[in-house]
C-alpha cells in the first residue's frame, strides 16, 4: 500500500471515521443519560441537563470530525475548502456553536449554580476559600466563553446571509 503525503487528501480515512463515530455515539449516549432515557455510568454530581449539555459537545465534536472526513479534508487543512457543501459547512458551524453554548453554560453551572463545589489546587488552599477561587475561575471561563458563542453566532449569520462580519 502507497505511504500518502499528509498534504494530499485520503481516499478514505478509517481513522478519522471511526475517532468520529466513537465521539458522537459517546455523547449521544451522554445526552440520552441527561434526558433520563438510560442509566448513567456511575452517579450524577449535578443536575440532568449537565450530563446532556456535556453529550451535545461531544456528538457535535463527532459530527464534526465526521464532516471532515466525509470531505476527505486533510490534517493540515484547518478549514473546509472552499467548495464544500452548504450542508456541510452548516453542519460545521452548528456543531462549533453547540459546543460553544454547552461549554459555557457547564461553567456558568459551576461558578453560579447553587450547592457546594469541591475543587482541588496545586497552592495550600481548602475550603470556603478553594471554593471561592475555583469558582471565580470557572466565572471567568464562563463569561469568556459566552462572549465567543456570541461573537460565532453574529459571524456565522452574517455568513449565512452574504455579509462579511
Amino acid at each position: 500500500m502507497a505511504e500518502l503525503n499528509s498534504s494530499t487528501a485520503r481516499s478514505f480515512d478509517w481513522i478519522l471515521w471511526a475517532i468520529g463515530i466513537a465521539m458522537a455515539g459517546g455523547g449521544f449516549y451522554l445526552a440520552l443519560v441527561g434526558l433520563g432515557v438510560t442509566a448513567p455510568p456511575s452517579k450524577l454530581h449535578g443536575p440532568n441537563w449537565l450530563g446532556f449539555a456535556a453529550g451535545l459537545v461531544f456528538l457535535a465534536a463527532g459530527l464534526s470530525v465526521l464532516v471532515r472526513a466525509w470531505l476527505h479534508v486533510p490534517d493540515k487543512q484547518p478549514n473546509l475548502p472552499d467548495n464544500a457543501p452548504a450542508i456541510a459547512v452548516a453542519v460545521q458551524w452548528l456543531a462549533t456553536l453547540i459546543i460553544i453554548v454547552a461549554l459555557a453554560s457547564i461553567g456558568t453551572w459551576i461558578a453560579f449554580g447553587p450547592g457546594p463545589r469541591q475543587f482541588s489546587m496545586s497552592l495550600p488552599v481548602w475550603g470556603s476559600l478553594a471554593e471561592m477561587i475555583g469558582r471565580a475561575m470557572f466565572g471567568f471561563g464562563a463569561i469568556i466563553t459566552w462572549l465567543m458563542a456570541a461573537l460565532m453566532a453574529y459571524a456565522g449569520v452574517m455568513k449565512m446571509l452574504g455579509k462579511k462580519p
